[in-house]
């Protein structure tokens, strides 16, 4: 029965590590919570030294309470916890002194029988060692139980219910043999990195130290093709084919360096001499049918179990305390568990408290990174003066809020319950004191890794909250699985016409911005009723004022006084009407616009920063919970890709989206920046609404370079002045990306309730 309870743990060993050479299983122990891993080994220390008990006192712990000689039992097991911790401080220091003091408790033994008068038989008796008939197989019972399973009627002889009995054990065992070449993985990649950092220092000093005549060894090596060490991997494959063999022949495997005490690797034990020097101390214990062992106390034994039991809660235990803080308490109730309910589902058990324990956590880090309105935060786009006036003061009906980490159940609620409090009904004493209700609510989750169908639906019911309160719903930058949870959820475009998907953040507050100027402001009413105005005066006057007219504005928009030094352009302008869609073919020039308004757009192939693509010039994660180790840096893909960017420069605007730059109206300039690069007008312009503008044309600018220079002089003041604006604003659009990825949001962000009270309180 344990011959072949035995192959069938060789077998679990040999397909788990089957699995980690080929689904890298191996890196199980990196899943795994750190408590837990201290509880899982903690657990494993007190076996190995409720084992060493067993073998001293013939005992196990839980039978030891009720026995009749506990104080006799303890006196069998205290010389081998007094050998056992000298072995834990005095071995990792040399070999030789873990081969003294194992010598020395043999050498005590025998001296304390012969002091005492006592006989090898009556020491056997006692209990201090073996008997011949526990260790030695006489020939019939060796003729009776062969050691392979493949000999004639060898299953009729196995206790099924024994097996069955022993099968969940094995199977931890095994998993304690996987995480433990999980945990040998990392640290081996972790030792080979240190030692090839350390060789090279040693090599530079001592390379350092030689006389300038004196051959350098080390060159000499670097020329010689170095073997490349053998992937961790590929040796638990070849450990998991001496396991099969061993499975399939009923004996038993002596795997190198599977030892769970630190001492014997500190030492060098998982070297090759001593390893072979093991398998021949087996080897010759078997060829002598293990008589050998009945000389050997059962302390020498049983000392050196002691001593990786100390090990092991040294380590993982009594150490973890200071690394782990307040999730220690998981590591004893493992270690209890364990004791209680078995290995498997006391791991079980820790890897679910652990979990509750990152879950709360996780929630105390926050979901919402930034808060801020309107009047906080604003798009880049460039806008006329009467409409930035009307969003400072009105701005606050667009609520932004920038998401962040994992979304699920548990902050997915605080997120919704906050956006609820944004349209409740509250009696003040002064309705001016409470901010409106939103008419545009933008969520955004470019820095948010994934959401769980707990958190969609806390989405959807966010969805119908705006649909019911008339607000424009607004989610920016969602990754691809992102979107799609969202839209497998309900929470789609096609289904609720007031929410959409957004690009980006800057993309969403310019459509809120839009828009809210649109539907709340009358802005484009607004304009198109001053381009009539403007059509009425011309039909009246014989004399086109346009110019001046825009000259004048720019100078209202922006606060300057260049409208009088600029009116001698007026002859050389020419007037251009647009209809509402139209395009405008631009060629290189300067444009005035003097009524209606403009759209500008680009696209992101007119920037240094490609941004997304579909050609793959650099690694592409397919997926948001794919892992960076599994790309490789240099590809044919990648190659192809990069080769076809500097091959076709232009092909990136077939891939490139578009967003938009300015929304222009009177008392913009078009055409500034090409007229100081000399490269052609960047993007589409677009009428919005009826336009008018006046064109002077860049050949027209270099002839009065040289026939009205002062003329010029003004206009180059102008455009420097308008240039240094944009950017300004370019500089405050970076300050407010960094206050929103600095910025830590409150754990209750302040309700539109609190806020009333708020300015109640400190009204002047």
């Amino acid at each position: 029965t344990f011959v072949a309870l035995n192959a069938f743990g060789m077998a679990v060993c040999a397909v788990l590590c089957v699995l980690a050479s080929h689904v890298k299983l191996a890196n199980l122990a990196l899943f795994l919570p750190y408590p837990v891993l201290c509880g899982f080994f903690s657990s494993v220390g007190l076996s190995i030294w409720m084992s060493s008990f067993k073998v001293d006192t013939g005992i196990t712990v839980p039978h030891f309470w009720g026995s009749e000689h506990r104080l006799f039992s303890v006196m069998k097991h205290v010389p081998s916890i007094i050998a056992g911790i000298a072995l834990y401080f005095l071995a990792p220091k040399s070999p030789v002194y873990l081969i003294g003091i194992i010598a020395c408790t043999i050498a005590l033994a025998y001296s304390t029988m012969m002091l005492t008068g006592t006989s090898l038989h009556e020491a056997q008796a006692l209990g201090f060692f073996w008997e011949e008939k526990e260790v030695v197989m006489s020939s019939e019972t060796h003729h009776d139980f062969p050691m392979h399973l493949w000999s004639h009627g060898v299953f009729k002889k196995i206790s099924w219910d024994a097996f069955l009995n022993g099968v969940p054990d094995v199977i931890a065992m095994g998993l304690i043999y996987l995480i433990r070449c999980s945990l040998q993985a990392a640290a081996l990649k972790r030792n080979l990195a240190n030692y090839l950092r350390n060789k090279e220092a040693a090599d530079t000093a001592a390379s350092d130290g030689q006389p300038s005549f004196v051959v350098d060894k080390s060159v000499e090596e670097d020329k010689q093709p170095k073997r490349k060490p053998k992937d961790v991997l590929e040796v638990l494959m070849q450990f998991a084919n001496t396991q099969f063999v061993t499975a399939i022949t009923g004996g038993f495997a002596v795997i190198p360096s599977v030892g769970l005490s630190n001492t014997f690797v500190k030492i060098g034990s998982e070297s090759r001499a001593p390893q072979l020097g093991a398998c021949l101390l087996v080897l010759g214990c078997y060829l002598s049918n293990f008589r050998l062992i009945i000389f050997v106390p059962k302390c020498t034994f049983s000392s050196l179990l002691v001593m990786a039991s100390i090990d092991l809660l040294t380590n993982w235990f009594i150490k973890s305390f200071r690394k782990t803080g307040s999730e220690w308490f998981v590591i004893p109730f493992i270690v209890l568990s364990g004791q209680m309910f078995g290995v498997l589902q006391s791991v079980a058990l820790g890897v679910g408290i652990s979990t509750m324990i990152f879950v709360s956590s996780f929630y105390r880090a926050g979901t919402v990174k930034f808060i801020a309105n309107g009047l906080t935060i604003r798009s880049t786009i460039e806008r006329h003066s009467e409409d930035n006036v009307w969003l400072d003061r009105n701005g606050d009906m667009i609520q932004t809020l920038v998401l962040q980490n994992y979304l699920f159940f548990g902050n997915a609620t605080s997120v919704l319950k906050y956006i609820s409090s944004m349209f409740d009904d509250i009696e003040v004493i002064d309705d001016s004191l409470l901010p409106p209700k939103p008419k545009y609510l933008v969520l955004d989750m470019s820095i948010v890794s994934g959401v769980d169908i707990s958190a969609v639906d806390c989405f959807a019911d966010v969805t119908s909250l705006c649909k019911t309160q008339g607000c424009k719903l607004l989610i920016s930058g969602s990754s691809k699985m992102v979107r799609q949870a969202l839209i497998s959820g309900g929470v789609k475009p096609a289904s609720h016409p007031h929410m959409s998907f957004v690009e980006d953040l800057e993309a969403a507050l310019g459509m809120a911005e839009d828009g809210l100027l649109k539907f709340v402001g009358r802005n484009e009413e607004r304009i198109q009723k001053n381009h009539l105005r403007g059509v009425h005066l011309r039909g009246m006057s014989q004399i086109d004022i346009g110019l001046r007219l825009a000259l004048k504005q720019i100078d209202e928009q922006h606060n300057l006084s260049f409208a009088t030094y600029l009116q001698g352009l007026a002859e050389y302008t020419t007037a251009m009407d647009l209809k509402a869609g139209e395009q405008l073919d631009l060629p290189r020039g300067l444009y005035f616009v003097e009524s209606g308004m403009i759209k500008a757009e680009a696209d992101t192939s007119a920037s240094l920063t490609r941004g997304r693509q579909k050609l793959f010039a650099t690694p592409v994660m397919g997926r948001s919970t794919d892992s960076i180790g599994q790309l490789t840096a240099r590809s044919a893909t990648v190659g192809r890709g990069q080769a076809a960017l500097k091959n076709a420069p232009g092909i990136m605007s077939q891939f490139s989206h578009t967003f938009r730059l300015a929304r222009v109206g009177p008392g913009f300039v078009i055409g500034c920046i090409s007229e100081f690069t000399g490269q052609e007008i960047p993007g589409t312009f677009i009428c919005m609404t009826e336009s008018r503008v006046h064109y002077l044309p860049f050949e027209t600018i270099e002839e009065l370079e040289i026939s009205k220079p002062t003329l010029i002089m003004h206009l180059y003041k102008l455009l420097a002045h308008l240039g240094a604006r944009r950017q300004e604003l370019t500089i405050g659009q970076l300050s407010t990306l960094r206050s929103i990825m600095s910025s830590s949001a409150p754990s209750k962000p302040i309700s539109r309730k609190a806020m009333a009270h708020l300015s109640e309180n400190f009204q002047p």
